[in-house]
């Protein structure tokens, strides 16, 4: 579908003859490839849909053929790219491919806005959000340490890297541990669990070396802690509570109650805070969704295009906090555009604390281009790769997969190519008679 009032400004002409032509043989040619595998179930068939709708400030039909084009050979099952400006309009958007195949469980679905699919790690933008909203709601200091909010038998144990601190960092705080400023590994080398890593330092031998001093910005798994901190964030009071309960369990069966509660608190949370206010759902399990619906519209995961059947995510209700909130890409896109451009989750103060400097952002990553500032966020869990940007002008742009590599650099140039014809094509339509755009 395209939407293109008429009052916009004529478009450059060298975009307008070669859109069709470009996007289709691209498109073509990925489907003739994965076509030429036998069985009907590899075939990712030519449906692609385009949303399309002038804004001040950019030119979506340069936006949409640059990655309508470079997608074509990306080998992907399936994506949705959206594109919403400072007014929440849905200014480009493009569907692909499948969401499952007719040999999956459940049928063949289309790849659409509205396909329920996980994240990976952009979920902690999620977290984030809700941390700060908790926070600011509640009243928990984020320059406090995160022994504060830790089950009451662990905070004697944590390492004094984290309790108190190295190189006068001071004890790691929760802004810290937003920032990724903790001193954690990216991961956790071998499976060790969160509470291990808080008593032993995270200093266990590995591969990749030494932990990053604390203090140090070095992005971590580790934000996947606020799924036990934050119920301690909401009510210390209630929490006492749970802790009164489990007074006289032995330490597996009280740490395994506390993360249960702790787990629960956190999705309600995030459920409570962050999604209701702006009418959304969303879940850590995707079993629940097909258990619910199993013709439903939500994905399985592909290694690449000709994959005759896909994977179905697993239950990833205990570390959702890290890596694996689902939703749908028009669900996704409605939350960054509500954090950053109203003030229905978070307040304008709390919501600057995540797009700040390179060093002490929460939750974002900081990309300084000629053209202005950009905030970015990638994830990757199973066959999720997904890519979400907070861009110059106020446009917001999600982009997620179901299969294949990361695309942040595609989605970053056909942004700035866009950008740069939308703003000449303004400058020169200042010039028009009457200042026709």
């Amino acid at each position: 579908m395209n939407s293109i009032p008429r009052r916009a400004a004529a478009a450059p002409p060298r975009h307008r003859p070669v859109r069709a032509a470009r996007c289709l043989l691209g498109l073509s040619l990925a489907v003739a490839a994965t076509a030429s595998v036998a069985g009907p179930c590899n075939i990712s068939p030519l449906n692609t849909q385009f949303v399309e709708k002038a804004s001040p400030g950019i030119y979506t039909p340069a936006f949409i053929d640059y990655m309508a084009t470079n997608m074509a050979f990306s080998n992907v099952k399936g994506y949705v790219l959206t594109l919403t400006n400072r007014e929440g309009d849905t200014v480009a958007r493009i569907t692909q491919g499948l969401a499952r195949t007719s040999c999956d469980p459940g049928g063949q679905r289309n790849f659409t806005a509205s396909t329920e699919t996980p994240w990976g790690s952009v979920s902690k933008l999620i977290t984030t959000a809700a941390a700060i909203k908790v926070a600011s709601s509640f009243g928990a200091d984020l320059d406090s340490s995160i022994v504060n909010f830790l089950p009451y038998r662990w905070r004697s144990h944590v390492h004094p890297r984290f309790a108190v601190g190295e190189d006068g960092s001071g004890p790691v705080t929760l802004r810290m541990m937003l920032q990724h400023r903790g001193g954690f590994r990216h991961s956790s080398c071998g499976g060790r669990d969160i509470k291990t890593r808080l008593i032993d330092g995270d200093s266990a031998a590995c591969t990749s070396g030494d932990p990053p001093a604390v203090g140090t910005r070095s992005y971590s798994n580790m934000l996947g802690i606020f799924q036990i901190l934050m119920a301690y964030m909401y009510s210390p009071q209630l929490m006492q509570t749970f802790e009164l309960n489990a007074a006289g369990y032995n330490t597996a069966d009280y740490d395994a109650y506390l993360q249960m509660v702790t787990n629960n608190s956190y999705r309600g949370l995030v459920n409570s805070q962050l999604f209701a206010p702006i009418g959304i759902t969303g879940s850590c399990n995707m079993a629940e969704l097909v258990a619910a619906n199993p013709t439903g519209n939500y994905i399985r995961w592909y290694d690449n295009a000709s994959d005759t059947s896909g994977t179905l995510p697993p239950d990833q209700n205990h570390t959702c906090a890290s890596g694996a909130w689902i939703l749908s890409s028009t669900e996704m896109s409605s939350l960054l555009y509500q954090l950053k451009h109203t003030s229905n989750v978070l307040s304008p103060e709390d919501y600057a604390l995540m797009e700040a400097g390179s060093s002490d952002s929460l939750g974002w990553w900081r990309s300084d281009w000629t053209m202005g500032t950009s905030y970015s966020h990638n994830g990757q869990w199973g066959g999720t790769r997904a890519e979400v940007r907070s861009l110059p002008g106020g446009f917001i742009a999600t982009l997620v997969m179901n299969s294949a590599n990361f695309a942040g650099s595609l989605l970053n140039a056909g942004f700035k190519q866009a950008r740069v014809v939308g703003i000449a094509h303004a400058v020169s339509a200042t010039h028009l008679p009457n200042g026709v755009l």
